[in-house]
């Protein structure tokens, strides 16, 4: 019996794809949506559609009434479904049904792929668990059964070697220190491994929705539909062949381990042994955080192969400390320097740093390194300061109690030029909905690797907003806030911009206190490189005064501002003491200062 051809088998996975139950119920939401539907300012159906919807489609109601399309997980998922596989057209304000899609079966493939990675969370900035998961059954020879599987992602992600469920960062295996080591809690570990259970059977599922899983009695198995979307979502995260080690890395490091290793191969497989190691140690060298951490990780997988290169290194100071180690490490001969040992343990504690500096300061820094050290915390400081290290007066400043001298921080929280080299940053314009005269925006260039809620923290200093009441960004079907169950609220501490915004054009709302209701729109503008020596977030331009706190929203802006404006009116007294302000002409709804947003935000203007 002959292999059927190429063109055969396409059109064979094609039928497969468009027959798999998350496809067959997109194209009956997308029928259902027909000549058009009206959507919500956050892009989605009205309640009384959305009920008529689920009615369509089988869906129970979680309640009688719907506050939001939002409120429904399983229609969002047929939502994103329908959106991702092209099968529904979205504007501003109405969802129309899109054109019968080609027939063409690498079209349709390429549809349902961008589909099944949507609602698997396998697009942009990829769930860490499901992105395993996936390598794991790639790789797999047969079939998995759900313990296995499991047994595999525990295995990987435990403490140290994975993504922080607090933070959501990515440690590589070996990461000297993280929370969960010296803060341990058998209660949460328990239920992590509970929650991992749980991650592991919706996967599955979603997986077999797509057609991308074959079920046996046991076990489980990736189809041809699965290996396509393992192939497409791991040639989608790997950078050119070509590329430098400062596009690589950033790209990896983000990755857990297995697949990392796997998206670095096409990389590696372009360059000799010795001259990837000697790329990944420049880099490492001029690079901090988990970058310098996920470079010398992937050297070290390198092998016996990559001696030259770590020999090269070892005849250098400071940095050389690795590269002496490796050497060591591999049963080769060489010198250690007396300093090495204690300039590797600061080295190890600047990675850590770099990357919890936003979220942890130094005084809980010192409590944390004095747990793990108990009685040993004073050889600890004796070590790091005769380290030789560059930042040992920083760690030896914090180690004895003290909050790090400006002058001590000025070398250390300037970008290196390996990590400005490698950072994007966004230019967004923020503008609240429903204000004019004037209208009120603001022009932001933020750091591309912010998670959500650090920009909820950005644009309320940008806005100048008190921050006193709640917030939730939402992207058209998906809602991210403080983790709220009932109100379908995914975590903004745990996703990062480019999940949420890829290309200029696109678009994000942002709503705050959800009593006045002050919506705002955010749209990427540019996505360009750091500039060399600037720092960020920065206010590029803006217009408009922001609103008081707890006016009435946009409609009561719009009444104070008339009140303010006219002493005979009833009420301007009364705005008057309100406000603070011994008359009307205090307020000025025109008033902005760059310079003032800029200091709001800790950066020079």
């Amino acid at each position: 019996m002959t292999n059927p051809s190429a063109a055969a088998r396409a059109a064979e996975l094609a039928d497969a794809a468009l027959s798999c139950a998350a496809l067959v119920r997109a194209r009956r939401l997308a029928r259902f949506v027909g000549t058009g539907k009206p959507l919500t300012a956050r892009g989605v159906l009205r309640p009384a559609e959305a009920v008529q919807a689920c009615q369509d489609l089988g869906i129970e109601l979680p309640r009688p009434k719907l506050r939001s399309a939002l409120d429904v997980e399983e229609l969002m998922r047929d939502w994103t479904a329908a959106a991702a596989a092209g099968f529904i057209e979205l504007s501003a304000s109405r969802a129309l049904e899109a054109p019968d899609p080609p027939a063409d079966p690498e079209a349709v493939l390429g549809s349902w792929a961008q589909s099944a990675c949507a609602v698997l969370d396998l697009d942009q900035d990829p769930c860490a668990l499901c992105l395993t998961m996936l390598h794991e059954l790639f790789e797999a020879t047969g079939g998995r059964t759900i313990e296995q599987l499991e047994g595999a992602l525990q295995e990987i992600f435990e403490p140290g070697a994975a993504p922080c469920p607090d933070c959501g960062q990515l440690h590589a295996p070996g990461a000297p220190l993280v929370l969960d080591d010296i803060f341990g809690d058998e209660d949460e570990d328990e239920d992590e491994e509970a929650d991992l259970a749980v991650h592991v059977d919706g996967a599955v599922a979603g997986l077999l929705d797509f057609g991308a899983l074959h079920a046996g009695d046991t076990t489980v198995e990736l189809t041809s539909l699965g290996r396509l979307l393992a192939t497409v979502v791991f040639q989608g995260l790997a950078p050119s062949p070509q590329a430098g080690a400062a596009t690589l890395v950033p790209a990896i490091s983000v990755l857990p381990p297995p697949v990392a290793l796997t998206v670095a191969r096409p990389w590696l497989s372009a360059r000799s042994v010795p001259e990837a190691a000697r790329e990944l140690l420049a880099f490492a060298e001029a690079a901090g955080g988990s970058q310098r951490l996920a470079a010398l990780a992937l050297a070290r997988e390198l092998g016996p192969d990559a001696e030259p290169a770590w020999r090269d290194w070892a005849k250098r100071p400071g940095f050389g400390a690795h590269a002496r180690e490796w050497l060591r490490s591999q049963g080769e001969e060489a010198d250690e320097e007396p300093a090495d040992p204690a300039w590797l343990t600061v080295d190890a504690l600047s990675m850590v740093l770099d990357d919890l500096a936003d979220e942890v300061p130094p005084y809980l820094l010192r409590a944390m390194l004095a747990e793990a050290a108990g009685a040993e915390l004073a050889g600890i400081a004796e070590l790091i300061t005769n380290s030789g290290h560059p930042r040992e007066k920083e760690f030896a400043e914090i180690m004895a109690g003290r909050e790090p001298t400006a002058a001590t921080m000025a070398r250390t929280t300037a970008a290196t030029p390996a990590e400005t080299s490698v950072t994007q940053v966004y230019q967004l314009k923020i503008t609240l909905r429903g204000v004019s005269k004037p209208p009120v925006w603001r022009r932001l260039a933020v750091r591309s690797d912010l998670t959500l809620r650090q920009l909820h923290e950005t644009i309320q200093r940008a806005m100048g907003w008190e921050d006193c009441h709640l917030h939730v960004f939402s992207n058209g079907w998906q809602e991210y806030g403080a983790p709220d169950r009932e109100l379908g609220h995914s975590d903004d501490r745990k996703v990062r911009l480019p999940r949420v915004l890829t290309r200029p054009g696109e678009r994000l709302s942002y709503t705050y206190d959800f009593g006045d209701d002050w919506e705002h729109d955010i749209v990427l503008e540019e996505v360009r490189r750091a500039v060399p020596g600037e720092a960020y977030p920065r206010c590029l331009a803006g217009k408009g005064a922001c609103p008081p706190e707890d006016c009435g929203g946009p409609w009561g802006y719009a009444d104070l501002k008339e009140t303010l404006a006219d002493p005979a009116h009833e009420d301007h007294e009364e705005m008057l003491e309100w406000l603070g302000l011994d008359e009307g002409a205090d307020f000025d709804p025109k008033e902005f200062s760059l310079d003032e947003v800029n200091m709001r935000l800790g950066r020079p203007a």
